[in-house]
């Protein structure tokens, strides 16, 4: 009966509590109180003194509940150091880092796209255009005839191994 007891307490002692309290009435500490005396009690066995001990931590812990007083905020630079962790980073013409984080990033970004933009020009590279024999034929949905002669092969071989 005892061990119920516990149970019970343990699952809805925080509830109880509290609406004991709207009422006014404070049942709850003698009901511990019983319970330190039965702990001290060298009669009982000694599982029943272990869960009663803890029932008597969990309501000193305010039966486990956590009150915050921390509200969401949205992160930004002045709040959250992690802020930039998924930044990328880039390196100056000397080779030293820079990220989103740093004062000058959008001064040293923009320098580094207009020097792209510059050697583009110079050379006559199109970036629009890859130059790239693969990547030019990923628009090209038409299978060559080794393409085709490979795929029928293929789906033959399946079939005739689920026919076996």
């Amino acid at each position: 009966m005892l061990c119920l007891l516990c149970l019970v307490l343990k699952l809805t002692g925080s509830v109880l509590e509290d609406a004991w309290k709207e009422k006014g009435i404070s049942c709850m500490d003698e009901v511990i109180q019983r319970m330190k005396n039965v702990v001290l009690d060298s009669d009982r066995s000694r599982d029943v003194r272990q869960m009663l001990l803890k029932l008597v931590e969990l309501r000193s812990s305010n039966w486990g509940r956590v009150h915050s007083t921390w509200t969401f905020k949205e992160a930004t630079p002045e709040n959250d150091p992690n802020y930039f962790m998924n930044e990328p980073t880039f390196y100056t013409s000397e080779g030293i880092p820079f990220t989103a984080a740093d004062p000058e990033y959008q001064e040293k970004y923009q320098e580094m796209l207009d020097r792209e933009d510059f050697f583009c020009e110079e050379t006559g590279n199109d970036l629009s255009a890859s130059g790239d024999a693969f990547l030019d034929d990923l628009g090209d949905d038409e299978m060559d005839p080794e393409m085709q002669e490979a795929y029928e092969k293929f789906c033959l071989e399946s079939e005739h191994k689920r026919t076996q």
